[in-house]
């Protein structure tokens, strides 16, 4: 984005009817009705890695909470939900929807800063600077590279305000030290600091001390990172005594530490200013870290106390015995902002234990300790803590089924769900972690996958357990790796995602459970056969191999409700594959098509007519693993393909393929993508071919024609119900790209199209972009609906929410129409 830029953030998204009026085009005539839209999210409730929950110090129920790839989010104690700010990031600015750090004005509530950027390769970093609690904000390009889905994404926060003087931003930069701002983010200059700290991970956090104008405390991502100055910044010193070795007794065995020494994770100064207390590990995390501490530093005294929860006697229950692997580090830590000897902190990476990670609360300045988490767990879990299933839940009492998955000998250990039969896992990442200013019995904390809380936190104290609840209604974090939207059948919508499996959305407000076993990690493809719309099959990371059957590879035949697993995996496939490739069904649902993508295989795609009992590689022309496969939805054993600049179609069930150079049947040379068809009709195909345009075909792919304005782009294209005044096989179609060389059709958005692309109405706005999708989904049942899948915003369905602008209001950009 542009310096200077003003932008509306989205205030009303997802779960309420937020109306946005769909922008018409210029056209001699008008068939494609412009309707207002709605835009709300799949429910899911979380499904990503929560890196900080920040709040206000004085003003009630304002926190916000930060994500590595999918944005911030600002709490709405109205609404019972959490609001995402960041949706009017586009696709080309995607680099910006991950929040590196929050900062907040201690003496203004209403000022908000956003440190913007997921990859230090990227130039495109930028703050996002509002004045409205993220209603709005200005936009200004950052002079470093940021990395929130970097390692040490734990951490923080980098970005602070200065209380004596809010007009002043202060920055702890990954690769380019500290940075200071006199005029609220637009401008930086370079801080010099005794530390380069020249490792990618940089400065962790800064912290302003509130009583004394010009005490400034930051951390380095190495041992014996801790710097103050006293004087604003014009000369540095290392905190004195700071903890720089290791404690013999706190080594095991056999496991060197990363560092030779404990590196500061995360630090808070307790709010009169006489205490600093720290969290340490020995890598930056959020995975990998073996050994930590937790020390607090007097700043009257200039002496260190080390009050590590587990060290000696001094935390009830005692840890879990025997810990056969490192008991991990400690990062996330929150003080109660009246009294400074209130505290709580996490352990980070003590997976896979057999004792998991903890949760710590202390009364007295961590003198002494009670382990929330052993006392919120059921006796007899052998050191795997977890809440009840029935806690799996909203406070209204709304399921999040997902989260208490059954994963059974599917066990993986770090970061997987509990293996005790009737718990959810109490959590892993739990490096964000808030003691609720306003009601310092309040806590919550993200994990890997959602947000926890409870309001009787001080239960702990007399060893009794806290009442859970989740906490992250309005927050949708998933990566959308494959959608469909079957014809018939208890759900318009079957997801894939990005580490946690998929689900069957019978309810697209409500969240589900996951997929049976076998449980993937990310669920890469799904396909449902065209007359047998209960036939719907799935590949995806599994990690383990099955005595009784292909733990990648699955199908069922009641729509998803359970699964067979099938007896074989296409060859190359197995527990060890990352990628699993392409599956696809016939209409009739007979006939399996798994392209598995090894580069290694010199034969088309593996096909199997006993639903994988054993798969058989096709004679023809197509002998590549290909990604861009589907199949016909109305005639059976037909599939397509295009690899390479060449169109192929088999249509005796994937046992054998001819191929047509697109170069001679109307198709740009060396051009391919997804051939899309028409569920309504056989023989009815797309090429979204990016800026060569979209592309049309109504015999098989025996001739192709370009459609819509000269000058459109097709980035994503799908299908779904047409209008019900239409004939029964034409269909609405839906492309994310451009459909005009100026004016509002040379934005980059979502469009729809009435009439095989004779014209074209936009469908979304700038405020709705979710950093651009993954990929887009027409829904066959329900007319002007589409699915919008993310990279870290979940799945998004837009509704048409009211009538149709007509006559005088609407015009559109001609197209030279279909075939």
């Amino acid at each position: 984005m542009s310096l200077f830029c003003r932008v509306q953030a989205v205030r009303l998204l997802a779960f309420v009817a937020t109306t946005l009026v769909a922008t018409a085009l210029p056209s001699a005539s008008a068939f494609t009705r412009s309707y207002p839209y709605e835009f709300n999210h799949v429910a899911v409730t979380g499904g990503g890695y929560i890196t900080g929950i920040i709040a206000h110090p004085t003003e009630p129920n304002l926190m916000y909470v930060r994500t590595d790839i999918g944005g911030a989010y600002r709490w709405s104690q109205e609404d019972n939900k959490w609001i995402p700010l960041t949706d009017f990031i586009s696709a080309e600015d995607s680099n910006l929807l991950g929040t590196e750090a929050i900062g907040l004005d201690p003496t203004d509530p209403n000022w908000v800063y956003l440190a913007q950027g997921r990859y230090l390769t990227s130039n495109n970093t930028a703050f996002f600077v509002s004045s409205d609690r993220g209603n709005t904000f200005d936009v200004y390009s950052a002079p470093f590279p940021m990395g929130s889905n970097e390692l040490g994404r734990n951490n923080g926060e980098r970005l602070a305000v200065n209380p004596f003087s809010p007009n002043e931003v202060w920055m702890g930069t990954r690769t380019e030290g500290l940075w200071r701002s006199t005029d609220r983010a637009k401008t930086w200059a370079n801080v010099t600091l005794p530390d380069a700290f020249a490792n990618n991970m940089g400065i962790y956090f800064v912290s302003f001390d509130p009583t004394k104008n010009g005490t400034i405390y930051i951390g380095g991502s190495t041992p014996g990172g801790l710097y103050f100055t006293q004087n604003h910044g014009s000369t540095w010193r290392p905190l004195p005594g700071q903890p720089t070795t290791w404690l013999n007794t706190t080594l095991l065995a056999g496991e060197t530490p990363y560092s030779n020494g404990p590196q500061p994770m995360k630090a808070v100064l307790t709010s009169n200013g006489n205490t600093l207390y720290v969290t340490y590990g020995d890598y930056p995390g959020p995975y990998g870290v073996q050994y930590g501490y937790v020390y607090k530093y007097n700043t009257k005294n200039s002496t260190w106390t080390n009050i590590t929860p587990g060290l000696g006697n001094n935390s009830y229950p005692r840890p879990y015995a025997p810990q056969s692997f490192p008991a991990g580090g400690f990062c996330g830590l929150s003080v109660d902002s009246q009294d400074p000897n209130t505290l709580v902190v996490t352990s980070l990476d003590r997976d896979p234990g057999p004792a998991l990670d903890s949760l710590y609360l202390s009364r007295n300045g961590g003198a002494t300790w009670k382990d929330a988490t052993q006392l919120s767990s059921p006796n007899g879990t052998g050191g795997y803590w977890g809440h009840p299933i029935s806690e799996a839940a909203l406070k209204n009492g709304t399921k999040v089924p997902w989260l208490s998955f059954d994963w059974s000998r599917e066990w993986g250990g770090y970061g997987a769900p509990s293996p005790v039969y009737g718990l959810t896992k109490f959590g892993w990442w739990m490096s964000a972690l808030l003691l609720d200013p306003a009601n310092p019995g309040r806590v919550m904390y993200g994990t890997g996958a959602t947000i926890w809380a409870t309001d009787d936190i001080f239960a702990a104290e007399k060893n009794q357990a806290s009442d859970w609840y989740v906490q992250a209604q309005g927050i949708e974090e998933t990566v959308a790796l494959a959608m469909i939207s079957p014809a018939d059948g208890p759900a318009n919508l079957l997801s894939g995602f990005g580490d946690i499996n998929g689900m069957r959305h019978d309810d697209l407000s409500v969240p589900q459970p996951m997929f049976g076993l076998p449980a993937f990690s990310n669920l890469d493809s799904l396909d449902w056969a065209g007359q047998k719309p209960n036939v719907v099959a799935r590949v995806g990371d599994c990690g383990l191999n099955y005595t009784e059957g292909c733990g990648q590879g699955t199908y069922s035949t009641d729509s998803g409700g359970n699964w067979t697993m099938f007896p074989t995996c296409a060859p190359g496939i197995g527990a060890s594959t990352t990628t699993d490739g392409i599956i696809v069904i016939d209409a009739s649902g007979e006939y399996f098509v798994w392209s598995t993508l090894i580069d290694t295989q010199s034969n088309g795609p593996w096909t199997s007519s006993n639903a994988g009992g054993n798969w058989t590689a096709p004679t023809g022309d197509l002998t590549v693993q290909t990604a861009n496969m589907s199949a016909d939805k109305i005639q059976p054993g037909t599939f397509y393909a295009c690899d390479n600049g060449t169109f192929y179609i088999s249509v005796d069930g994937g046992m054998s393929y001819n191929g047509s150079v697109g170069s001679s049947i109307g198709l740009p040379t060396g051009e391919c993508a997804l051939p899309v068809v028409n569920f309504n009709k056989a023989g009815e195909l797309w090429l979204a071919l990016g800026s060569r345009g979209l592309y049309h075909s109504i015999d098989f792919g025996s001739k192709w024609k370009n459609i819509g304005p000269g000058a459109l782009e097709a980035e994503f294209f799908s299908v779904g119900k047409g209008l019900p005044s239409h004939n029964s096989t034409q269909v609405t179609l839906f492309l994310w790209g451009r459909i005009a060389s100026s004016g509002i059709g040379n934005e980059v958005g979502l469009y729809r199209s009435d009439d095989g692309g004779a014209s074209w109405v936009r469908v979304n706005d700038a405020d709705h972009q979710y950093g651009g999708p993954t990929m887009i989904l027409g829904d066959p049942r329900v007319y002007g609906r589409v699915y919008i899948g993310t990279s870290g915003r979940g799945i998004i369905y837009a509704d048409i929410a009211g009538p149709a602008s007509w006559s005088g209001n609407v015009t559109n950009v001609p197209g030279t129409g279909g075939i």
